[in-house]
């Protein structure tokens, strides 16, 4: 255990770094981020707990960017970007053997392969924070155009569900 919490101590201080390019003040870290993916899947479970197994997808939404204890933030912006699946792959193999936890390294697979309606629902999830965080970051930062971020995160939709929460954003 202690392993594993060495990286997640990690990724609880690292700043997105996407948010930190567009100069905001003490951004979001990726821990805070992946937390907030999981409240929104324990939100949702109480209405759509018949269409989707939400242990998984809180499960998924916790360890998608664990990674990025070893790697960092990496970007679209980042020359590493265009290696980016390899190198997180590598990450959480070795998360995976030094922390003796194969759950963690199937659930990173299942979230970046998005075969599963529970990855592309823990997808949407991500979208969505970040659609939401460009908005609270705007409305404190009146000077930003985080729009960028938001189009992103419309391109990237893979679930009606998904579709629906942007819509009432």
């Amino acid at each position: 255990m202690k392993n594993l919490l060495n990286y997640s101590t990690i990724i609880k201080h690292l700043e997105r770094k996407g948010w930190k390019r567009k100069n905001i003040k003490n951004p979001e870290t990726v821990a805070s981020h992946s937390w907030h993916m999981a409240i929104l899947a324990l939100y949702l479970s109480k209405d759509y707990e018949k269409e989707y197994d939400f242990n998984k997808v809180i499960n998924l939404c916790l360890c998608h960017d664990l990674a990025e204890s070893i790697i960092g933030d990496i970007t679209p912006n980042d020359d590493l970007y265009k290696n980016k699946k390899e190198i997180e792959k590598e990450a959480m193999k070795k998360i995976k053997e030094e922390c003796n936890f194969d759950k963690v390294y199937d659930l990173f697979i299942e979230y970046e392969e998005k075969n599963t309606k529970e990855a592309k629902l823990a997808n949407d999830l991500d979208q969505i924070d970040m659609y939401r965080q460009s908005l609270d970051y705007e409305n404190k930062h009146k000077d930003k155009d985080l729009s960028e971020f938001r189009n992103s995160a419309l391109n990237k939709l893979l679930t009606p569900l998904g579709r629906k929460i942007i819509d009432s954003l």
